[in-house]
């Protein structure tokens, strides 16, 4: 029992030892877990401070990668494996015009127009099995407005072990919206950043169309460099033209010769587009006025909608199905000839700019060549010509280097001085001629090379017979030249026969004018006395008889003198000794003085006389006044001659020329006379001859008026032109051509009119001539108060005078004794002082040699006898001036009728007159002989002159003006007039 007892009590000591280890265990334990809890308090409080740390980070760099993602430049998006969107930034909503929500959840290729998708999804699937994603591929999108833009895509997955799944079949199965699982699949997104290139690939495709067009314009271009055949190198460049346009029908129009026709010459037409070029011949312009119009003032015919074009246009296009066109001039030498179009015929067509300037440029390239394909055909046919010239012509043509061999030669002469250049072994000229000439030539090749061409003349004993020879030489290259050789024996021959010939015309031309000359004033001074007597006895005598054989003789006297006066001026005009000279001339004033001439022949017939002045007539224009009154006084002389009632018409209008400063003049002189048949008028024109039928007796004259005008027109640059109608009259139509205007303001006009309208200021004038009559004239001319004259009769004495003072203006006579004109003046302009003063010619004739020479030298030229106005022109352009009021003017103007010398003078100008020249007037007034007139006339003159009479001196001009026509009834009127210009000067003493 105590056994057991021991047993259950050392059991029981065990079990509370090991209850206490169990407890100190414990409590060991449960300290630990205290500490190890307080641990991971400390930790997990850590921990938490961490991940609230890193929460913040995470959402600080999210909102930093937001803002990146949204401020780029590029579209970015998020694309899961159905292919629906599930992010955009906001540079993708405005590129694509719509918003956020809009775009996420659409499927990407809805963006993606649907005939790029197929080829987009295959590009995807190969190389989504290739790589592990897909970097600068370029695609189209669709915008939201259904706009294309052109974008280049990077496609990168969120996964760098994308290559250890089934993401890509996955993705593509849902771009096809098939159910894939995929158990592998580590994430479920895609990215996409797309670049907007749409500026840079249409840049890159203008540029693509610009090499293309360039490629165009260079096939085109090497094209027509052969020039074998110009029509299939034209129709292959339509072609290719129409090709790469695309249009319907691109074709080529050329213009006839004066351009009032256009055909349609070359054509290429699309498919299915109908030809029209057999339906588009000869197509008038006057059909489509406003195609030329256009063309020319635009340089282009355009229209994307053709009913927007001028109807006559329409008519011509509408017909075709055209619904756009575009039409470019082919220009040659700045003048259209052509041109080419361009048709559209499926649809409005809308050229763009880089289209314009290619068919622009292609155009300019066919007309280039279109105008050589002109100028070879005109080569070829030049060459043709020239190589028909070359074998026709008997000339030999020689090509020689510098040392005088032959390159080549041809020759028709068999026997020529060149003949044994045909023999193969004779090559050079040295072979052939003597040494002198052989020399000869050389020397003329290298004159030649020199200068560029060389003529050389030269003689050869050929033939038994010395022959003569000239020769031409053309340069060719550096060291060749083109030698022509002709023989000139016969020529030379002729030439001496009309040089014997001429001398003998000569001679006997001028035999002709003397004989004229002298059978002139020998007929006149009887004729003179034989119509002045018949005049006195037809006054006095009572019998009828004798009154009528008298008229006769009159009447006869008088066509004799004037057919002396018509075959002299006849005689003038042949030789080629009618000089011109052209001055300033108002053409109504020139017709009123022929008004006034014939103003008792008009009265007497009772005829009216017309004249017409047309506004478009200058004022003044250049012409030989004198010629000009010669060629209208024998047409209105003829007309009066053959009318025996109605009226005479002249008119006179002027044309436009191309020249801004000259006109073609047209004169009209119409009369209701006999008129003249149809195939008599060409005769009117010939010498000394009349319209057949015509009455000599009834119709007096020489028949040399028309010639007469025939030969001033020639020399007048004018022509003559005759409608007529027998028994309605004729009218004469006169054709200056190209005559200058005269640039004569309102203001010189005026001044012209009232040549003393103005005063010199105080100024010295320097007059030096041999002759003191010639100072003496111009002296009277100028006549100012406030001029000093200054007289030297010689070069040297006018130095003298220059030395000592120095005058304002020089007038210097050419020929003097001891230093003339020229030397004097030399003098003055090699005179630093002197050089500056004006010197004006003053001489009464020079040689057309001496021209050049005094206008070089001189600074105006005046020929005697000087006229006042001519005198007045130099001073104004030379010396100070100063323009009088009206009143001034008017007391000037007075002064010009009688001047103060000559009112102090008047007592011994009557005086003059009645004891002097009245005396010679009573012989002449009766006896009317015109050297006896003409005598008087100058006398009368001279005495007027130097007593500054200006009324003796007007009524001295007017005799002489009837003297030189030859017209007795006005000689004498004016003779009979004398009594009245004494009576006249009588009340100036009063």
């Amino acid at each position: 029992m105590s056994k057991e007892t021991d047993l259950l009590i050392r059991k029981i000591e065990r079990e509370k030892l090991a209850r206490k280890q169990a407890e100190k265990l414990l409590e060991e334990k449960s300290l630990e877990l205290y500490e190890s809890n307080q641990q991971l308090k400390k930790l997990n409080n850590n921990l938490e401070n961490l991940v609230e740390e890193r929460t913040q980070r995470l959402q600080e760099t999210e909102q930093e990668y937001f803002t990146l993602v949204e401020s780029i430049t590029d579209i970015i998006c998020k694309v899961n494996l159905k292919g629906e969107v599930v992010f955009v930034n906001q540079i993708a909503s405005t590129i694509m015009g719509q918003s956020k929500e809009e775009l996420i959840g659409q499927n990407v290729l809805s963006f993606i127009p649907s005939k790029y998708r197929s080829k987009i999804f295959k590009y995807f699937a190969r190389q989504f099995f290739q790589n592990k994603c897909i970097s600068y591929y370029d695609l189209p999108i669709i915008t939201g407005q259904n706009n294309i833009l052109w974008v280049r895509v990077n496609v990168q997955f969120t996964e760098d072990r994308c290559q250890e799944c089934d993401l890509k079949r996955c993705f593509l199965a849902g771009l096809t919206e098939e159910v894939v699982s995929s158990k592998n699949c580590h994430f479920n997104e895609i990215i996409v950043v797309a670049h907007n290139i749409t500026e840079r690939r249409n840049n890159e495709l203008e540029i693509a169309r610009n090499l293309r067009q360039q490629e165009i314009l260079t096939e085109i271009s090497v094209n027509y460099n052969s020039i074998a055949d110009f029509e299939s190198n034209t129709k292959e460049a339509v072609r290719i033209i129409g090709q790469h346009t695309g249009v319907s029908r691109v074709y080529i129009f050329e213009d006839n010769t004066d351009g009032s026709f256009t055909s349609n010459t070359y054509e290429w037409c699309n498919d299915g587009i109908e030809s029209q070029i057999n339906e588009l011949q000869n197509v008038p312009y006057e059909l489509i006025p406003s195609w030329k119009r256009l063309l020319n003032e635009e340089g282009i015919v355009y229209s994307e909608k053709i009913e927007e074009l001028p109807e006559d246009i329409r008519v011509i296009l509408e017909p075709q199905e055209i619904k756009s066109i575009i039409v470019l001039p082919l220009i040659e030498s700045g003048s259209i000839f052509g041109f080419i179009g361009f048709d559209e015929c499926d649809s409005n067509h809308k050229w763009s700019k880089s289209e314009l300037e290619l068919l622009r440029t292609a155009s300019s390239t066919i007309s280039t060549a279109f105008l050589r394909n002109r100028i070879q055909t005109d080569l070829v046919l030049s060459e043709k010509e020239n190589r028909g010239i070359i074998d026709s012509i008997p000339d030999e043509i020689l090509r020689l280097n510098r040392e005088g061999k032959v390159i080549s030669f041809k020759s028709r002469c068999e026997d020529s001085i060149f003949a044994k250049l045909n023999r193969p072994d004779v090559n050079s000229i040295v072979d052939v001629l003597s040494d002198d000439l052989s020399n000869s030539f050389i020397s003329s090749i290298e004159e030649c090379i020199v200068k560029g061409d060389f003529e050389f003349n030269f003689s050869s004993f050929h033939h038994h017979e010395m022959q003569y020879f000239e020769a031409r030489f053309v340069k060719l290259k550096s060291s060749e030249v083109l030698v022509i050789v002709r023989n000139v024996t016969e020529l030379k021959a002729k030439e001496k026969q009309l040089k014997i010939a001429k001398n003998k015309a000569e001679q006997a031309s001028k035999a002709k004018s003397e004989f004229l000359a002298n059978v002139s004033h020998e007929i006149r001074t009887p004729m003179n006395a034989i119509l002045g007597f018949s005049e006195w006895l037809h006054t006095n005598v009572e019998n009828p008889q004798h009154k009528n054989y008298l008229h006769t003789i009159m009447t006869s006297g008088k066509n004799l003198l004037a057919l002396i006066n018509d075959i002299l001026d006849l005689s003038k005009i042949e030789s080629g000794k009618m000089n011109i000279e052209l001055e300033p001339m108002q053409c109504k004033v020139v017709i009123n003085q022929i008004k006034q001439v014939f103003k008792q022949k008009l009265e007497a017939n009772n005829l009216a006389f017309n004249i017409s002045v047309d506004h478009s007539v200058p004022h003044y224009i250049y012409m030989d006044e004198v010629r000009f009154y010669q060629i209208l006084f024998n047409l209105v002389g003829n007309a009066i001659k053959f009318t025996s009632k109605g009226y005479i018409h002249v008119s006179v209008s002027a044309v436009k020329t191309s020249d801004p400063n000259s006109i073609n003049l047209i004169l009209n002189v119409e009369d209701t006379g006999i008129g003249i048949k149809e195939d008599q008028q060409e005769n009117v024109f010939k010498a000394f001859t009349q319209q057949s039928g015509q009455s000599n007796r009834y119709y007096e004259g020489t028949g040399l008026g028309l010639t007469i005008v025939g030969g001033l027109l020639k020399k007048l640059n004018g022509e003559i032109s005759l409608k007529s109608e027998v028994g309605r009259g004729s009218k004469f139509t006169i054709k200056f051509k190209d005559v200058k205007i005269a640039e004569v303001s309102a203001e010189e006009d005026q001044k012209a009119k009232e040549l003393n309208d103005f005063v010199l200021e105080p100024c010295k004038i320097l007059i030096v001539d041999d002759l003191k009559f010639n100072i003496l004239v111009l002296k009277r001319i100028i006549e100012f108060d406030n001029v000093t004259f200054l007289e030297a009769e010689s070069g040297e004495q006018a130095i003298e005078i220059m030395e000592m003072e120095q005058p304002d203006i020089v007038f210097m006579d050419i020929r003097m004794p001891g230093m003339n004109g020229y030397d004097a003046t030399e003098v003055i302009r090699n005179n630093p002082d002197w050089n500056h003063i004006p010197v004006v010619a003053f001489t009464a004739s020079i040689m057309n040699n001496e021209l050049e020479r005094i206008y070089k030298l001189f600074d105006e030229y005046l020929q005697k006898p000087v006229f006042r106005k001519d005198v007045f022109a130099v001073l104004k352009k030379f010396l100070k001036i100063k323009y009088l009021n009206a009143e001034d003017a008017q007391v000037i103007e007075d002064e010009v009728k009688l001047s103060g010398e000559c009112i102090a003078k008047l007592p011994q100008i009557i005086d003059g007159l009645e004891n002097g020249f009245i005396n010679d007037w009573k012989k002449i007034k009766n006896d009317l002989i015109i050297y006896e007139i003409e005598d008087f006339s100058k006398k009368l003159s001279d005495f007027a002159f130097k007593k500054s009479c200006v009324i003796l001196d007007n009524y001295c001009k007017e005799l002489d003006l009837a003297i030189q026509s030859f017209d007795i009834e006005l000689i004498e009127k004016h003779i009979g007039e004398f009594e009245n210009v004494i009576n006249d000067l009588k009340v100036y003493l009063e």
